[in-house]
């Protein structure tokens, strides 16, 4: 790992621990084990910092979904690229992604620091809303509206299925940040949530 990358790692890691406002260069580069001096060869200020931060972890929460083949990301139809997949494979995937979330340090630590920080900056508030929220619900509803307009899906409005299907998983973001040894159990009730998600929006010609 190169010393930038440590910089940004070890960046992200304390901002998320005590906010970015809670964070000096003097603390970043000690983390890192340099001087600091060596933080402004790759970076102006902690303001640069936290900038590249999400370019990073835009990029590598985008990475994750082409890596799980998700049909929003891999296919012109995708209607067809969901009428494609099996029942166990939409909860692997949903597991998955799941796991970016809450296991992958880098991915988990930004989820915290947006939440930490949506408060205090408009703009991470505003960045916040985008990933997690207004942004999430809307992407996945332009998905539900196509899953509706295929035949697929029942007729409902997008952004609606996108809340009844997001909104249990967003919960249980916040029950494994809690309580991640009950990994097992959450699993089960995030499989069981697809499951039963499917049988209640899924047209009665899919059904038969």
């Amino acid at each position: 790992m190169s010393t930038k990358e440590r910089i940004i790692e070890k960046s992200l890691e304390l901002f998320a621990q005590r906010g970015f406002s809670g964070v000096s260069v003097r603390d970043i580069a000690k983390a890192v084990g340099v001087r600091e001096s060596a933080l402004y060869k790759h970076f102006k200020n902690k303001q640069d910092i936290l900038d590249q931060i999400i370019i990073e972890m835009q990029g590598r929460i985008k990475n994750a979904y082409v890596k799980q083949q998700v049909p929003e990301t891999v296919r012109e139809d995708v209607a067809e690229g969901y009428e494609e997949l099996s029942e166990d494979r939409l909860k692997e995937i949903t597991w998955e992604l799941f796991c970016l979330y809450t296991k992958d340090s880098m991915v988990s630590n930004y989820r915290k620091l947006l939440m930490r920080e949506m408060l205090v900056s408009e703009h991470i508030g505003d960045l916040y809303s985008e990933v997690f929220i207004r942004g999430a619900l809307k992407q996945q509803g332009e998905t539900f509206d196509k899953l509706v307009e295929s035949g697929m899906f029942r007729k409902e409005e997008g952004e609606v299925i996108a809340l009844h299907f997001y909104g249990p998983i967003f919960m249980l973001f916040q029950q494994y940040d809690c309580h991640p040894e009950n990994e097992k159990e959450i699993k089960r009730i995030l499989e069981k949530h697809v499951e039963a998600f499917g049988r209640s929006y899924a047209n009665d010609k899919e059904k038969r």
